[in-house]
């Protein structure tokens, strides 16, 4: 390293380390929210810094207490205790302190820590908001053949106080219920992590295309049909409780811009996804069929191969049918939009990026792959 960057990583370094003696008082109280969006807008230029200086370890850090201080900042929140806590460990790592790990009944808590169920699905217990008595004691009997509990509620208030929301494991909405989706759905979208909300499945009692509609506009993730028997409602029911929070969603990130995609990277992760980063499209390209994506955040200018192009390359490769490509890009024109979406993509992000905007753009296009590949791949 020569002294020019020598001299540059110790001023970045020396930026942190005044930022985390600045921060500190903000966190002894009172919180501010003006005080906590300002440091947050100096510390994610402090971020944007390091990794001109190529100091990873530091970039990364600051990087993590950008993403959360969103939290607080954006939405307007007041941490509380163990989430100060949280931050005052991480500003001293920013600052280069030694932080010893947290011990395990002092460890803070995350913002949107997932939630992952064993499989099988043995012991899940599914919500009904019905008003059919006789449903909930024919289904209750089927679905504990697969060791499902059935508990029955009569509105979507009821549900929500029944326990925590994000502890559930599914909701079950009755064809004369499905006005309550709406609500169901945007307590849902408040849990950031995909695998932290419970599956909402819509039933219906007759195949009609007009209540289908209405229940996937409202928020469902699945509509079945009742038509077939109760036996066959609950053995598909038991799958897709099955499938639903084992597998947190998959996204490849493939950026060149190194802190953009540790950015993006570092959002995702604190929602429950998992996320793969590459700077070089052709390594993308062959990783992308192990890693097997639900989603592609995709740079729309890179060097060598560009975001269009790549958006071709992806659409070749095999079992790549319902991936979904979501373009992220400074670039604000209508028309490079389109161009965007004519190549492939299913959703075009103007940077900079907020962290909700990101999380609802590839939660709500990851789900829909998984709807799709369900719907149509044959099953194993």
């Amino acid at each position: 390293m020569n002294q020019a960057a020598q001299r540059q990583e110790a001023d970045v370094r020396a930026r942190a380390r005044d930022w985390a003696q600045r921060f500190e008082p903000l966190l002894r109280g009172p919180w501010t929210q003006d005080a906590a969006l300002a440091l947050h807008e100096e510390l994610d230029r402090i971020a944007n810094a390091a990794d001109a200086a190529s100091d990873e370890p530091l970039a990364i850090a600051a990087v993590e207490l950008t993403v959360y201080l969103c939290y607080f900042v954006e939405d307007g929140n007041t941490p509380d205790a163990a989430q100060m806590e949280a931050m005052r460990r991480m500003a001293r790592g920013l600052a280069g302190e030694r932080v010893e790990p947290a011990a395990a009944d002092d460890a803070p808590v995350t913002l949107t820590a997932p939630v992952t169920l064993a499989a099988p699905v043995a012991g899940a217990t599914l919500m009904c908001l019905t008003d059919d008595p006789a449903l909930v004691a024919e289904l209750s009997i089927e679905l504990a053949q697969h060791d499902i509990g059935l508990v029955a509620h009569a509105s979507a208030e009821s549900v929500l106080a029944a326990s925590p929301f994000g502890g559930m494991h599914g909701v079950l909405v009755d064809a004369s219920h499905l006005g309550a989706l709406d609500t169901l759905a945007r307590q849902g979208a408040r849990l950031a992590a995909e695998a932290q909300r419970p599956l909402l499945i819509a039933l219906l009692r007759e195949a009609q295309v007009a209540q289908r509609m209405q229940a996937l506009r409202a928020g469902a993730d699945h509509v079945l049909a009742a038509d077939a028997g109760l036996a066959a409602l609950a053995a598909r029911i038991a799958r897709l409780l099955g499938s639903w929070k084992r597998d947190p969603l998959r996204v490849m990130v493939i950026d060149d811009d190194r802190s953009q995609a540790v950015f993006c990277e570092s959002v995702l992760r604190h929602a429950g996804v998992v996320a793969r980063l590459h700077s070089d499209p052709r390594e993308a390209l062959a990783d992308i069929g192990a890693f097997a994506p639900e989603v592609v955040l995709l740079d729309l200018y890179m060097p060598e191969i560009d975001g269009l192009e790549m958006a071709a390359r992806i659409r070749e490769q095999p079992g790549t049918e319902f991936t979904s490509i979501v373009f992220i890009s400074g670039d604000h024109e209508a028309d490079t939009r389109f161009q965007a979406l004519a190549a492939g993509g299913d959703d075009f992000l103007t940077k900079p990026v907020l962290p909700r905007h990101l999380i609802a753009a590839v939660v709500n296009r990851g789900r829909r792959a998984r709807q799709l590949r369900a719907r149509f791949e044959p099953a194993g």
